[in-house]
C-alpha cells in the first residue's frame, strides 16, 4: 500500500515539472515574441498569446486536480462548489399524529338558581355603598324621586348591578294618592304618563317591579298601561306580589314581555337570625323547584345578614343569580320547550 502511494506521487511530481516546464517555454517565448514583435509575424504572436492564457489555465486545473485542493474540502475538481448545507425541518409520517394543546372546557354549571332582590333602595346612600361592596350576584330595585335615588343608581351603575324602577302603586289600605304614583280613578294615559315619567327619573333601569300596590296589580285597566309602556322600552316586568289577587304576571306574559314572579319575602321579620333561618328554607325550597326569586330591603339586620352571606354563598347548594341573569335563562327554557 505505502509503496503504491510512493509510485502514485512521484508521477505526479513528474507531471507537474513538466507542465511548468512547458509554461515556462511558452511564458518566454511570449516575451520574446513582446520585446521584439518585428521579428515575428502578427498572427504568431496572437498565437503564442492563445497558447499562453491556454497553458495558464492548464496549470491552474492540474495543481487543483492533483492536489485535490486540501485546504477546501468543499471544492471537488471538475465542479461547482457545493452549496451549504441547509438545515430541512423533519417531514412527518401520517401515522404520526402530532398532540394539539386541549384548554381544559369549563364544566357548566347545573345548580338550581336563586336570584334575590333588594328593595327600597333611595332612601339611604351609605347603604347601597355596603352593598355595593359585596361580590353577591344581587338585583335592586330603587323608588322614584328619593332622596338618594339618583346616587343609588349610579352606584349600582358603577359597580355593575342591575337595578329595577321600584314603582310605587296603590295598595288595599291606601286612601292618600300621596302614598302611590299609580292607582284607581286615574285614566289610561295618565298612568302612561306617570310611569314614563317615573323611568326617565333613572339612567338606566332594566324593568319595573310594584312597591306595595295590592290594589293595583289586581286591576287589569291599571296594569295594561304599565305594561305597554315596558313593552315599547323592551324592558321586564317583576311582579313583587304583594297580593295574591295580582293579574301583573298574566297581564305581561299576555304581553309578551319578559315577566318573573316573587316567590317570597327574607326579612318579613328584621332580624338576623330570623333572615337566615328564612333564607335556609328558600334555599331547600329552591332546591327543589330548580329556579326562585325572593325580595329583601335596605335594612340594617338585612345588610348583615347579606354580609354574612357575602362570604359563603359560593358553597351553596344553589347558584345565585341576577334578576337578567334569571331573565336569560328562563328564556332559553321556554325556547328549548317550544323547540
Amino acid at each position: 500500500m505505502g509503496r503504491h502511494y510512493k509510485n502514485k506521487e512521484s508521477l505526479i511530481n513528474g507531471l507537474l515539472k513538466l507542465a511548468l516546464l512547458a509554461v515556462l517555454s511558452l511564458v518566454l517565448l511570449f516575451a520574446f515574441c513582446r520585446i521584439y514583435p518585428e521579428k515575428f509575424s502578427p498572427s504568431v504572436v496572437r498565437r503564442v498569446e492563445n497558447i499562453s492564457a491556454t497553458a495558464d489555465q492548464f496549470r491552474s486545473k492540474a495543481v487543483s486536480l492533483f492536489r485535490g485542493d486540501k485546504d477546501d474540502p468543499k471544492v471537488i475538481s471538475g465542479t461547482k462548489p457545493q452549496e451549504e448545507e441547509k438545515e430541512v425541518p423533519p417531514v412527518l409520517s401520517k401515522d404520526v399524529r402530532v398532540e394539539e394543546e386541549v384548554l381544559p372546557q369549563k364544566t357548566p354549571d347545573k345548580r338550581p338558581i336563586l336570584a334575590i332582590v333588594v328593595d327600597d333602595g333611595g332612601n339611604a346612600a351609605d347603604m347601597a355603598k355596603k352593598v355595593a361592596s359585596f361580590n353577591l350576584p344581587l338585583t335592586w330595585a330603587i323608588l322614584p324621586y328619593t332622596r338618594y335615588a339618583g346616587e343609588t343608581a349610579a352606584i349600582a351603575d358603577a359597580a355593575g348591578i342591575p337595578y329595577l324602577l321600584h314603582l310605587p302603586m296603590q295598595a288595599e289600605i291606601d286612601k292618600d294618592s300621596k302614598e302611590y304614583l299609580v292607582g284607581e280613578g286615574m285614566d289610561r294615559n295618565r298612568i302612561r304618563e306617570v310611569t314614563i315619567k317615573a323611568l326617565n327619573s333613572l339612567p338606566s333601569p332594566i324593568g319595573i317591579n310594584n312597591h306595595r300596590g295590592s290594589l293595583a296589580t289586581s286591576k287589569w285597566d291599571i296594569m295594561v298601561p304599565i305594561i305597554d309602556v315596558l313593552k315599547e322600552r323592551r324592558l321586564l316586568f317583576l311582579d313583587s306580589r304583594t297580593s295574591g289577587k295580582s293579574v301583573a304576571y298574566e297581564a305581561a306574559k299576555a304581553a309578551g314581555i319578559m315577566t318573573l314572579r316573587n316567590r317570597g319575602f327574607l326579612d318579613g321579620t328584621p332580624d338576623k337570625d330570623s333572615i337566615k333561618a328564612r333564607f335556609d328554607q328558600v334555599v331547600k325550597t329552591t332546591l327543589q323547584r330548580g329556579d326562585m326569586i325572593v325580595i329583601c330591603h335596605f335594612r340594617p339586620a338585612t345588610l348583615l345578614f347579606l354580609e354574612t352571606l357575602n362570604k359563603e354563598y359560593t358553597k351553596l347548594p344553589v347558584r345565585l343569580v341576577t334578576i337578567p341573569e334569571m331573565a336569560e335563562t328562563q328564556k332559553e327554557n321556554e325556547d328549548g320547550e317550544e323547540q
